[in-house]
């Protein structure tokens, strides 16, 4: 997994050091389905030891991205009629149980501009919160070049 899960209680290190004990001992894993396995029988990967027990973490293919210091699941696009240059889509904060990654509920919309730079994230709970975000954002970053253009197309509007 590339996220751990953040209420796991150990740090890799001590993680691989109690799997190799546990898995000697017999230990068991338990799955989110009410189930358990024998712990020597899931990679160290895919478990996680959360609350006193091991804990077999849900597979979750979810894209994530991080936007505005917070990790999101990005769903799928939201079609839209207005005329922009951003692209919205449907998200979610991405939340943990102890088997993982909750099913997201897509309650937010994330707004995406594409620069030469790369590409530029806000979320809000509505397409007019994450553009009002994400033109913020824009503007914040290129406030110089957004003043200097607008200063030079008055100049030319006052020569006429």
């Amino acid at each position: 997994m590339k996220n751990r899960n953040p209420l796991t209680q150990l740090t890799l290190e001590q993680k691989q050091q109690k799997y190799t004990i546990d898995c000697a001992k017999g230990e068991i894993a338990y799955k989110s389905n009410d189930t358990t396995v024998p712990l020597r029988n899931v990679k160290l990967e895919n478990v996680e030891f959360i609350a006193g027990l091991w804990r077999v973490q849900d597979v979750a293919n979810y894209k994530i991205s991080t936007i505005r210091n917070k990790q999101m699941i990005l769903g799928p696009r939201i079609e839209h009629n207005e005329k922009t240059f951003f692209e919205y889509y449907k998200a979610a904060v991405l939340t943990y149980n102890c088997y993982g990654p909750l099913t997201p509920k897509y309650d937010m919309v994330a707004a995406k501009y594409t620069t030469d730079e790369g590409e530029c994230w806000a979320y809000g709970n509505t397409i007019a919160d994450a553009r009002a975000f994400l033109g913020s954002r824009l503007y914040d970053e290129h406030k110089d070049l957004i003043h200097a253009e607008v200063c030079k197309n008055n100049n030319q509007n006052t020569r006429k």
